[in-house]
């Protein structure tokens, strides 16, 4: 079993992510059989995301039971759906192709799911929230990472008062991090020239915070930009602050547990990544002689 070539903390995270799923029952979707109800007859492309939705949450709890041969079943069904439905009026092109690709993307991490557990368990939660994003258009669960990239963001304002390059190196991987996981769900329900945008700071940002030499201003320039583009892409006023409380959030009581519960299970995941490849490249320097 998969679950055996976990370490202890893969386990930790695993139980977690396994409680995330019990606080998910199919009543938490009663927002998406509501929008069928009101689009009966006349929506056939949220039927299908629907649809898709049900087998991508079914793959994902087979990803957490560590079963790949049911995994791979799943994979099978879900690439069945997929290329017999149309997605016309809740996606572009582009987001049908990033979709395309989060399924190619989990599907290669399958087969190589007993060598990197950890690589399969962030490609099904990054598949998860795209489809999610589809499936309920109007409250999906990648909005509720608002808070989330905005205390990453902070973080860098911390360390530029603190004249820390190196922890607004740390701070901005971890911005990068969190946004990679809902990108594709970014590209699904945004324009792509938002997201050409966010992809375009996001690089400059990079370039600024590992670069020991640029200049305070241009840093300090770079993240107010930053905080005006996060209020944008989640949908917030330009002038209201990127640090507002998740509870702004029109949802569902059982969204938000669920969503909640899911992000912070994907931030251990994450945390614990770095956490390994911190580790594996310390064992990497020899020792001294």
């Amino acid at each position: 079993m998969l679950c055996r070539r976990l370490t202890r903390p893969s386990l930790w995270v695993l139980v977690i992510l396994l409680f995330s799923v019990i606080l998910s029952p199919v009543s938490m979707y009663g927002e998406g059989k509501l929008d069928l109800d009101k689009n009966k007859g006349t929506s056939l492309p949220l039927q299908q995301a629907q649809t898709l939705n049900a087998a991508t949450e079914r793959l994902y709890r087979y990803v957490l039971e560590g079963n790949t041969e049911k995994a791979l079943q799943e994979i099978k069904q879900i690439e069945t759906v997929f290329e017999s439905s149309s997605f016309q009026g809740l996606t572009k092109v582009e987001g049908v192709h990033v979709l395309a690709e989060c399924i190619v993307e989990v599907k290669e991490a399958t087969a190589q799911a007993q060598l990197h557990p950890e690589q399969w368990l962030n490609a099904s939660a990054k598949l998860r929230l795209a489809v999610d994003s589809l499936s309920h258009p109007r409250q999906p669960l990648w909005l509720q990472y608002y808070k989330v990239v905005s205390e990453d963001l902070n973080a860098m304002q911390k360390t530029l008062v603190a004249n820390n390059r190196q922890a607004l190196k740390q701070a901005y991987d971890s911005l990068q991090g969190h946004y990679e996981l809902i990108r594709p769900s970014v590209v699904i329900q945004r324009e792509p020239y938002e997201v050409r945008t966010i992809d375009s700071w996001l690089s400059y940002a990079g370039g600024l915070s590992s670069s020991g030499t640029s200049e305070t201003v241009d840093i300090r320039s770079m993240l107010e930009q930053g905080e005006e583009l996060l209020n944008e892409l989640f949908g917030k006023k330009k002038d209201e602050s990127a640090f507002a409380s998740l509870s702004e959030f029109n949802l569902p009581w059982r969204g938000t547990i669920f969503g909640g519960i899911f992000i912070l299970v994907i931030l251990i995941y994450v945390g614990y990544r770095k956490y390994r490849g911190e580790q594996d490249r310390i064992r990497k320097v020899p020792p001294r002689s």
